[in-house]
C-alpha cells in the first residue's frame, strides 16, 4: 500500500508536468511538493520544514561544481569579447557561412570530447568557443543547442564507449557482464543518434529562418554585455570610449593592443589543449575534470584581465567575476529547487533527505508496476522503459541506471526472457531522457552555455526524444 507520502509525491510530479506543458515555471510547485512530502513522511511539519531544506541543500552541493564552472567560463568569455581577443580565437570558425556545416561542426567537437571528459566538463570547455561564435555567427542558438544536447549527452553517454562508466553500472545493476552491454546497446546508440541529429538538423534550420536574437531568448535578463537593450549597449560603449580617452596614449595604441590580443588568444588555447591532454592521459573523469577545466579558465580569466590593463585589474577582475557568477545562479536557482523535490523519490534521498532506509519512492512504483501488469516482452520493455523516464526526472540519467538495470533483472527473471536487451533500453532511455527533456537537467547546462532557455531547448527536444525511444523499443523488440 503506498504512503500518504508517495502518493503526494507523484501528485506533484504531474503538477509540474502540467506547468511545464502550459509553459509554467515549477519551481514554486516543487517547493510546495518538499515541504509537503516532508511533513507528511515524517508527520511532523517542523520536520517537513527541515526535510525541505535538506533537500535543496544536497542539490546544491552537487550542482555547485557545474554552478561554478559555468559561472567561470562566462565571466572568462566576457573578458575575452570586451579584449575582443574572440575574434582571434574564432576567426577561422567565423569564416564559415553555412550554419549547417556549423551545426555538425560543433556537434562532431562536443560528441568527441564528451567521450573522454563526459558531456558536463565537455559542454563547459566548449562554451569558450560555442559563447562568442553565437554572437558573431548567424548560427540559431537554440539550434544549435538542440544539436549540443543530442551529440554532447545523447550520443556520447548512451553508449558511453570510452570511459564505459554507463555500461559498467548498467551491467552490475542488472547482474550481466559489461561486454554484452557494450556490444548490445550499439546498434541502439548508433540509430537512434543518426535519428535524433537529423530530426535535430532540421529543427536547427526551421529556427534558422526565425533568426531570433540572442537576447530575446532569455527571460529578460541581463546576460553578457552584448546581450543588453539598445540603449544599455549605446550607453555603455560611450562609457568604454570614455575610458578609452582618459588612457594615456600607450593604452591607446592599436598595435599594443592587437599583441595583446594575440598573446592572450595563444595562451589560453593552448592552456585548454593541455588541459584536454591532462584529462584524457591522466584519466580524470566527472568532478576531477569539472575542476581542471575550472581551474584553467579561472587562470585564464585573471590572465587576460591583468595582460589588457594591470592599473584597472583588480576592480574589472571582480565585475567579470560578478557577472558569470550572476549569470550562473540565475539560471540554476530554480533548478535547485526542482532536483531538490524529485531528489526524494531516488535512493539517495530516500534515505539522506528523508532518513529511511530502503527503495525510494520511484524505486518502489517501479516494484508495484511489476507485480500487477502481466509480464512479457513488450510489457518488460515498456516498464523498463518507464522507470528509466522516471529515474531521469531527479535530473541526472547517471542515477537512473541502477534503477532501470535493476527491475531489467527483476522483470526478465520473472518473465523468462534475458535481462541484457531490457537493461540496454533502460540505460538509452534513461540517458537521452535527461539529455533531451529534463529542463534542470543536461538542457540547463546547455542554456548556460548558449545563454538561452532550458525550457525552450526542451520543448524542440521532444521530438528527436521521442523518435529515439521509439527506434529503440522498436529495435529491442524485433532483434532479441
Amino acid at each position: 500500500m503506498p504512503s500518504p507520502g508517495m502518493l503526494v509525491y507523484f501528485a506533484f510530479i504531474l503538477l509540474i508536468i502540467i506547468a511545464i506543458s502550459f509553459k509554467k515555471k515549477p519551481v514554486i510547485i516543487a517547493a510546495l511538493g518538499l515541504l509537503a512530502v516532508g511533513t507528511l513522511d515524517t508527520g511532523s511539519f517542523v520536520a517537513g520544514i527541515q526535510v525541505a531544506f535538506r533537500g535543496v541543500l544536497l542539490t546544491a552541493a552537487d550542482l555547485l561544481p557545474i554552478i561554478l564552472l559555468i559561472g567561470l567560463v562566462v565571466a572568462m568569455t566576457g573578458m575575452l569579447k570586451e579584449t575582443e581577443t574572440e575574434t582571434i580565437l574564432i576567426k577561422p570558425i567565423l569564416k564559415i557561412k553555412n550554419a549547417a556545416f556549423l551545426y555538425w561542426l560543433a556537434g562532431a567537437m562536443l560528441l568527441a570530447l564528451s567521450l573522454f571528459l563526459w558531456p558536463t566538463p565537455a559542454v563547459s570547455l566548449l562554451g569558450a568557443l560555442i559563447l562568442p561564435l553565437i554572437h558573431r555567427s548567424r548560427i540559431s542558438p537554440l539550434g544549435l543547442a538542440v544539436g549540443l544536447c543530442i551529440f554532447g549527452e545523447g550520443i556520447a553517454l548512451a553508449g558511453d564507449y570510452v570511459i564505459q562508466g554507463a555500461p559498467g553500472l548498467t551491467a552490475r545493476s542488472a547482474g550481466v557482464a559489461m561486454e554484452q552491454v557494450l556490444w548490445q546497446s550499439l546498434p541502439l546508440v548508433c540509430g537512434s543518434g543518426i535519428i535524433a541529429s537529423l530530426i535535430g538538423f532540421r529543427v536547427m534550420t526551421v529556427q534558422q529562418k526565425k533568426n531570433i536574437p540572442v537576447y530575446k531568448l532569455v527571460d529578460n535578463r541581463e546576460r553578457l554585455d552584448g546581450q543588453k537593450g539598445e540603449e544599455q549597449q549605446k550607453a555603455q560603449e560611450q562609457e568604454e570610449q570614455e575610458e578609452l580617452d582618459a588612457l594615456p596614449p600607450i593604452k591607446q595604441n592599436h598595435q599594443s593592443q592587437k599583441r595583446k590580443r594575440t598573446i592572450l588568444a595563444l595562451t589560453a588555447a593552448a592552456f585548454y589543449l593541455l588541459a584536454v591532454i591532462w584529462l584524457i592521459y591522466g584519466k580524470l573523469r566527472g568532478d576531477s575534470a569539472v575542476a581542471v577545466i575550472g581551474g584553467v579558465t579561472l587562470l585564464v580569466l585573471i590572465l587576460g584581465t591583468v595582460l589588457a590593463d594591470y592599473k584597472t585589474s583588480f576592480n574589472t577582475f571582480g565585475r567579470y567575476i560578478q557577472t558569470g557568477m550572476k549569470f550562473s545562479m540565475e539560471v540554476f536557482a530554480p533548478i535547485v529547487i526542482i532536483s531538490g523535490f524529485f531528489l526524494l523519490g531516488t535512493h539517495s534521498g530516500y534515505e539522506n533527505v528523508l532518513l529511511h532506509q530502503g527503495a525510494g519512492y520511484l524505486e518502489q512504483l517501479a516494484n508495484n508496476l511489476s507485480g500487477i501488469v502481466v509480464l512479457n516482452k513488450y510489457s518488460c520493455a515498456l516498464l523498463v522503459m518507464l522507470t528509466a523516464v522516471l529515474g531521469a526526472m531527479s535530473g541526472s540519467g547517471f542515477a537512473a541506471l541502477p534503477l532501470a538495470g535493476g527491475i531489467a533483472a527483476a522483470l526478465g527473471q520473472a518473465a523468462g526472457i534475458s535481462a541484457v536487451p531490457l537493461a540496454v533500453l533502460g540505460q538509452v532511455t534513461a540517458i537521452w531522457t535527461d539529455a533531451a527533456v529534463i529542463p534542470w537537467g543536461f538542457p540547463a547546462i546547455v542554456s548556460a552555455v548558449t545563454q538561452t532557455d532550458a525550457a525552450q531547448i526542451v520543448r524542440l527536444n521532444v521530438l528527436p526524444w521521442l523518435a529515439t525511444l521509439c527506434f529503440s523499443l522498436i529495435w529491442t523488440l524485433f532483434n532479441y
